[in-house]
């Protein structure tokens, strides 16, 4: 039986791959055969009632790979009762969606500030902010002639976005690469920035990483945020994570950053990145897990916490949760129960979904706490999920 679900499980990526490519959204038709259009509260061990809709959803283009096998996988799991049209339009657009209506629900890898939401909460109650997976910001490169994966610190990509280093044959980035000949040119190697364009977690991750390691890049005012005030000229501006990706693949000399999966499925080299130990690593499933089992207890005790720069010997440094974004008071009651099921699925079933496409499943202790911000969704004080 193991092996027939692995099967399963491997045969739905695929299919949902091809069905669904990075960057784009699920077109939906809703089925209303074989469903009521009522529900019920329903505890995770029943049998739930699905009302026959489609869910409109947004935001965050990191997470999008694995999104749309788990909406996909979802609809099948519903047999074809609930679709959902989740749009990869960055954190940003995912998290003024949420606030403004327009998405039954969102998805962030920057956490929500309580002030942000305070207006809309009277009615709606708190903005329940779950963690769905985690994963690698990979730093990724196109120059020409260098195959391998380059050494670099996060004082050094700091320095790089804010242009205070300007050359790939700069002195400190051949410093820590003896071995690569390519870069001791006299060509200039000029280095083009890519950025993100629009409201993005992942910018969100990556300059929170920034602020722990760069004394640069503080004293620059830039801070932390969605949207940073980048150099204006010298750097490339993409659209979502698949737009910084396309950018770097057609750019000579130039450097991006997005979730690892961005990376691979354009055959893009990603940099080994100086962990607080020293040690140089690449993205990675084992190293995303560590970052994660670093700060279990403050994850515990704040499901928004980060996971930057994590203090384990084998941690990535530029890990992070991404998080679905839920009201708890829910104003429909089929919608709401829709949705709720839909978030269980994904922190339950769908982690198995999660590894071939380069997310780690969840510890099982971020599990337990995502089920607890579930059952709080309910509609006229009736949860949908009972813990």
């Amino acid at each position: 039986m193991a092996v027939i679900a692995i099967v399963i499980v491997l045969i739905v990526v695929a299919v949902v791959y091809v069905a669904y490519p990075p960057g784009t959204k699920t077109n939906t038709v809703t089925n209303t055969a074989t469903v009521t259009t009522t529900s019920v509260s329903v505890s995770t061990s029943a049998t739930p009632t699905f009302a026959a809709l489609t869910l409109q959803a947004g935001g965050s283009t990191f997470v999008n790979p694995v999104m749309q096998v788990w909406v996909a996988g979802f609809a099948d799991y519903t047999g074809g009762a609930v679709t959902t049209n989740y749009q990869a339009v960055g954190s940003g657009a995912g998290i003024t969606g949420i606030l403004q209506g327009t998405f039954d629900f969102a998805g962030s890898d920057a956490p929500v500030p309580a002030s942000t939401s305070a207006n809309y909460t009277a009615v709606k109650g708190p903005l329940l902010q779950i963690p769905e997976t985690l994963g690698a910001v990979a730093i990724f490169y196109n120059i020409a002639g260098i195959h391998v994966n380059l050494n670099l610190t996060g004082s050094i990509i700091a320095d790089i976005y804010l242009q205070k280093i300007t050359s790939w044959n700069d002195p400190s980035i051949m410093a820590i690469n003896p071995k690569v000949a390519d870069l001791n040119s006299s060509k200039a190697l000029t280095i083009v920035p890519v950025h993100r364009s629009d409201g993005s977690g992942t910018t969100y991750a990556l300059t929170t990483y920034f602020s722990q390691v760069s004394s640069d890049w503080n004293a620059s005012g830039k801070g932390v945020g969605t949207s940073i005030s980048w150099p204006a000229s010298g750097e490339l501006a993409g659209k979502g994570s698949a737009g910084v990706a396309a950018y770097v693949s057609q750019t000579p000399d130039s450097i991006g950053y997005a979730d690892s999966y961005y990376a691979l499925s354009n055959k893009l080299l990603s940099a080994a990145i100086e962990n607080s130990k020293g040690n140089f690593l690449v993205p990675s499933l084992a190293g995303v897990t560590s970052a994660a089992s670093d700060f279990t207890a403050q994850v515990q005790a704040n499901p928004t916490f980060p996971i930057t720069n994590a203090p384990g010997a084998q941690s990535y440094p530029i890990s992070t949760y991404t998080y679905l974004l839920v009201w708890q008071n829910q104003s429909n009651q089929g919608k709401g129960n829709d949705v709720a099921q839909l978030v269980w699925w994904i922190v339950t079933h769908g982690q198995a979904l999660g590894p071939p496409l380069y997310y780690p499943q969840l510890p099982a202790s971020v599990v337990a706490i995502d089920e607890s911000l579930i059952a709080k969704m309910n509609y006229n004080g009736t949860p949908f999920i009972q813990a």
